[in-house]
């Protein structure tokens, strides 16, 4: 799932009601008000005893009749099953031990198994699904976060809250998957990311109570029964959708509240088995199975967390900075926003819990400032460099090191800012690397150490000429990274800074801490635990292998594309994996 935060009472504003609700592809921060009506509650109660009666959740389908009403031309058609949250250690185990028996049949023993699947930075859920559908890094299509603080705009989108939740598909301009079939039928299932689809099904009203009670794998079949709609379309039209997306979120919840390692963690990947078995079985029953290609992806591993540290306060109370406080969207007057913004000198935007973007403003440039403070510093547009991160100016008079004081923080993994229009700094307790975009066509990187000694713990992994200062494609950079520290970063990370909503420093917290209070597991950070997700394909098409070498969660859309006979853009970071 996204954000990492647990539910908590709505926030109510003096200038609107902001409420969160459980949205496609999206973690509310808050119980919304509706949730506790007392009609609702019972209304829930009775759904949850209607489905306690079942059967074992086991049992053999949906009883979804996915068969035509008369013979039609089959046409190539495609079923993503998207999975929030996959730890692909624990998923590999479980699939060992045959936890995973429909994984395992339809998808393992039929077609190809990715097994080192490398999700974007930062891996938060709305990011990575924007970049499921496009096929682009995220610094290329622009969704930086759950949340995130545009300078130019004075804005801050949040798309957890009810009054932002539909305006993520008018925040990227990158064609989808829906839009490049244009001459097809395409439908969402409770993906969130779904600009083109004609068809999107949200499950406000019947997800929202049993997310309220934590019935998260109730919340997953409610999501998997939409494809009665799906089958309900093919009979209508007398074909089946060109692609249908679902999404499903229970492991990334059980995640937050019991940890990676925890039972419930597991049987919550082993629920996500059972119940899409129930649809592919139903496909099958209905002769559709063979004719349909099918996929399992996921946006981002998962990590346990055990320590705590909360970034904005120690931006606020011990570096103290003016940092800004809730976000105000684009729904609030622009004079308002401005008047708001201009007192404040930071804001601090992130989910998932292991990373925080951190947005300054340009500090003033006499070093002889007292009492520095938001009414000293210009205005937005501009960006601080990177002398003014090693001595920007706190609320009491005094210059802040920032980039010492946050790489110095136990928590703190790594930071990354950027010095250029092609550079960015990454640093870390060992020191200081730079990684650099350089050639035509933009997919050539070099990296130098700055400081220190191998400060991304590379040289133990990754070829020494790749160390040297030298340029090398990107996906060289991906099959050399890809069992180091810091799988992907480097071509990543540069990408990442060419995004308009980029923070000026981007913080990842170190293994085991987050930058929140509660939660037992997190993502977002740049770890192989969180980098490297699932993704299996079958039908046909599909080669049926088990892939060892490193490939992309972007991959997919172009696989997906090609198998569906289509064009494949080559003006995407994904890359087919059929290999013609």
């Amino acid at each position: 799932m996204t954000g990492g935060q647990q539910p908590i009472p709505p926030a109510i504003s003096v200038r609107q009601r902001r409420v969160t609700v459980p949205l496609a592809g999206i973690m509310p921060t808050r119980k919304a008000a509706w949730a506790c009506h007392p009609l609702i509650l019972i209304l829930a109660a009775c759904l949850l005893a209607g489905c306690a009666a079942m059967p074992d959740e086991r049992r053999a389908t949906f009883g979804i009749d996915f068969r035509l009403p008369t013979a039609a031309a089959e046409k190539p058609s495609a079923i993503v099953f998207f999975v929030d949250g996959v730890n692909r250690e624990v998923f590999d185990r479980l699939l060992a031990a045959g936890k995973l028996p429909n994984l395992q049949k339809y998808f393992v023993d039929r077609g190809l198994y990715a097994e080192r699947c490398i999700a974007n930075v930062p891996g938060v859920t709305l990011p990575n699904q924007t970049s499921f559908v496009t096929g682009l890094f995220i610094g290329r299509h622009g969704i930086t976060g759950i949340n995130w603080f545009d300078r130019n705009r004075l804005m801050t989108r949040n798309y957890e809250e009810v009054n932002q939740k539909n305006t993520l598909d008018g925040d990227y301009l990158a064609p989808t998957i829906f839009e490049r079939l244009p001459d097809a039928t395409t439908m969402s299932l409770f993906f969130q990311a779904h600009r083109g689809a004609a068809k999107f099904v949200e499950n406000w009203t019947s997800a929202g109570p049993p997310f309220f009670f934590g019935w998260y794998g109730f919340v997953d079949r409610i999501s998997l029964w939409r494809f009665d709609l799906v089958a309900e379309v093919a009979r209508a039209q007398g074909e089946f959708p060109a692609f249908v997306i679902c999404y499903l979120l229970s492991p990334d919840m059980e995640a937050y509240r019991r940890g990676v390692s925890s039972d419930a963690y597991a049987q919550a990947l082993e629920h996500s088995d059972a119940q899409i078995g129930r649809i592919l079985r139903d496909l099958e029953a209905a002769g559709r199975l063979e004719r349909t290609i099918i996929a399992l992806a996921s946006d981002h591993g998962m990590t346990d967390v055990k320590r705590h540290w909360e970034i904005e306060k120690f931006l606020r109370g011990e570096l103290r900075l003016a940092v800004s406080g809730e976000g105000w969207a684009d729904d609030i007057p622009f004079e308002d926003r401005l008047h708001y913004y201009q007192k404040f000198t930071c804001v601090v935007t992130g989910s998932g819990d292991r990373y925080a973007a951190v947005s300054l403003r340009k500090p003033p440039a006499s070093v002889e400032v007292k009492n520095a403070g938001a009414a000293l510093a210009p205005n937005w547009l501009a960006r601080p460099s990177a002398e003014d991160l090693r001595a920007y100016p706190a609320r009491d008079g005094r210059r802040v090191d920032l980039l010492a004081r946050l790489r110095d923080a136990e928590a703190v993994d790594l930071l990354a800012y950027k010095t250029g229009p092609d550079t960015v700094r990454l640093v870390t307790k060992k020191g200081v690397a730079e990684a650099t975009r350089t050639g035509a066509g933009g997919r050539r990187f070099r990296l130098a150490t700055v400081e220190g000694d191998d400060p991304l713990g590379y040289a133990a992994t990754v070829p020494a000429e790749m160390l040297d200062g030298s340029a090398h494609d990107d996906r060289e950079w991906l099959a050399a990274t890809a069992g180091s520290p810091y799988p992907d970063l480097i071509p990543q990370i540069v990408v990442y800074f060419d995004a308009e909503r980029a923070g000026d420093i981007l913080v990842f917290a170190a293994p085991g801490w987050d930058f929140r209070n509660h939660n037992k597991a997190g993502h977002g950070g740049v770890r192989p635990e969180e980098m490297f997700t699932v993704l299996l394909l079958a039908g046909p098409g599909v080669p049926h292998e088990r892939r060892t070498q490193a490939l992309r969660a972007v991959d997919a859309l172009p696989t997906i594309l090609e198998l569906l006979g289509r064009p494949v853009p080559t003006d995407i970071d994904g890359r087919s994996l059929l290999g013609k």
